[in-house]
Order: structure tokens, then C-alpha cells, then sequence
């Protein structure tokens, strides 16, 4: 999903599950067996751009409006290369130039909440709420960040409205379920049943939320991560590592869930293991580790 350090990696025990409240079975995979794509790594012409950038904001100097504009852009490539810091003060010089360049905003809201500054994060989205009111995408980042900040009745609303404005986003009805979880996992799960089986397209990441409504267990999963990929396409990597990212992520979050805080842990550092820095669900694997270390 996205936004829209490579790390070394001790594989757990996985265990599979057929539901989050059934017995565990048994689902020992070394790491030989486990999917991996080839770390994305950044490329020279990226580099190149990052400088490139750095030379028209001098250039601009007295355009604050195209100044804006490329820290904006500049903050997009150092983000790509998990440049956070670098990313974060691009952004926020491109709000201190045109404080109503709303894309800016996404950004400074997802990185604070991702650090769990959560007031900031709130205003940040309010502030996309206020200058553009038909933004597709500040229901569901608004929503996480609720989520995360504990306040679910509210994240509900918000993610109840992001999956109307697109049912057949199989992360909205992921992030959704999330926090309906925490007030009733019953109803919960009734609700992403009713989701899956209306969705109506062939994303594969339905298998994912085929997962959570127990149509299909773990195991299951696991074995259709390389469908519908070709290994003699050029981008075969890094479409394996962009689906790899997201299943390992959702993977851990139902592992959360489930209390295998372990499992949990290992999929979390698979996520991250892809260099797909973009791709939210990297930035709140970091999370989600340290809340995990914290509970420890």
C-alpha cells in the first residue's frame, strides 16, 4: 500500500492458524522455505534527481510557490530512499513557504504518527480536511492515526467512510477492521466476511483479507504468494517485494491479534527486510515493533 536499513533477520517459528480464536496448528518454515525478493535498493538516477533538486531550490529563490514545490518533490525521492529525516524537513519547509500545499500535510501526518506525536498528526489531517474537503485519502490516514492513538470509536467513522469512498480497496477493509476489532472482534469479523464477499475484482491482496474472514488459513496464504507473477518480467522482483511488504506486514498485524507476539515480531522484520520504504505498511512495521518491544 503506498504512501500513497536492509536488516538482518532471525526467522521465527511461524504458526498458522485457520481462525483468530481457533487452535494453532503446526507450520514450521525455515528460512530456505520462506518467500523473499532481493532487497530493492536505491538506484544511481535516484541520487542523481536527489541532487538535482537540491540545485533548483536554489535556482527558485525567489518563487516561493516552485520552491515549494520542489522541497515537496525532493522530500518524495529522500522518502523512497528511507531518507525520514531529510524527507521530514523538506516537507515542513514546503508548509513554512505555502502553508496550504496539501500534499505536504499527508506526509507530516503519516511520519507523526508513525512516531506517535499523535496531536500533530491529527492537526496535519484536519489541516487537509479544511483546504480540501474532497481528498480521497484523509479519511484513511485520519483513521489510522486514530486507530493507532487509541481513540476507535472515532477511527471507525473515518475508515467506515475512506472504505465507501473505495469498497473494493482491500486495505481499507483491512485498516477498518482493525478497530472494530478492539470494540467487538465478533462483529468485527462478521463485518470483514460481508466485505470480502462483496468485493467483486481480483486484486490479490484480497488473499490477505481472505485471511481475516477464515476463508482461508496461514498456510494457505503463504503458499499463493507467488501467483499470478512472472519470473521472467522485469519488474518481477520488485513487484514481489511490494506484495511481499504488505502480506508480511497484515501477517504480523494478525499475529498481534492473535497474542504470538513472536510471529509477530518475524513478520514485522520481513516487512521491513524489502527496502519499500514508500509503502505505509513500512513505516508502521517500525511501529508496531516497538510497541511490541515495549510490551515485552
Amino acid at each position: 500500500m503506498k504512501r500513497c536499513l536492509s536488516l538482518f533477520i532471525s526467522v521465527a517459528l511461524l504458526s498458522g492458524c485457520s481462525s483468530l480464536s481457533g487452535p494453532f496448528s503446526a507450520d514450521i518454515r525455515t528460512p530456505s522455505e520462506l518467500v523473499l525478493a532481493e532487497p530493492l535498493q536505491v538506484n544511481y538516477q535516484t541520487e542523481i534527481m536527489l541532487m538535482r533538486y537540491s540545485q533548483l531550490i536554489l535556482d527558485a529563490k525567489d518563487d516561493r510557490s516552485r520552491q515549494a514545490r520542489y522541497f515537496y518533490e525532493r522530500g518524495l525521492l529522500a522518502d523512497s530512499m528511507g531518507l525520514r529525516s531529510l524527507a521530514h524537513a523538506d516537507f515542513q519547509r514546503s508548509l513554512t513557504l505555502q502553508p496550504d500545499f496539501v500534499p505536504a500535510y499527508n506526509f507530516i501526518g503519516l511520519y507523526m504518527t508513525q512516531t506517535e506525536q499523535f496531536d500533530e498528526a491529527f492537526d496535519a489531517y484536519d489541516s487537509i480536511a479544511q483546504l480540501d474537503p474532497d481528498n480521497n485519502y484523509v479519511l484513511l490516514n485520519r483513521g489510522i492515526a486514530l486507530y493507532y492513538g487509541e481513540r476507535y470509536s472515532l477511527a471507525i467513522d473515518d475508515l467506515v467512510s475512506a472504505y465507501n469512498e473505495a469498497p473494493n480497496d482491500p486495505f481499507r477493509t483491512l485498516w477498518l477492521y482493525y478497530p472494530e476489532y478492539q470494540v467487538n472482534a465478533d462483529d468485527a469479523l462478521k463485518s470483514v466476511q460481508g466485505r470480502y464477499n462483496q468485493h467483486i475484482d481480483d486484486i490479490w491482496s484480497w488473499n490477505i483479507v481472505a485471511l481475516y474472514s477464515q476463508a482461508i488459513n496461514e498456510t494457505e496464504l503463504l503458499d499463493k504468494l507467488l501467483d499470478g507473477l512472472d519470473e521472467n518480467d522485469p519488474s518481477y522482483n520488485k513487484i514481489l517485494a511490494h506484495r511481499l511488504t504488505e502480506t508480511y506486514f497484515y501477517l504480523g498485524k494478525y499475529k498481534v491479534l492473535m497474542n504470538d507476539d513472536r510471529a509477530a515480531a518475524s513478520y514485522f522484520k520481513l516487512a521491513l527486510s524489502n527496502n519499500v520504504y514508500e509503502f505505509i505498511e513500512h513505516g508502521y512495521a517500525r511501529l508496531e515493533l516497538l510497541r511490541l518491544a515495549n510490551n515485552s
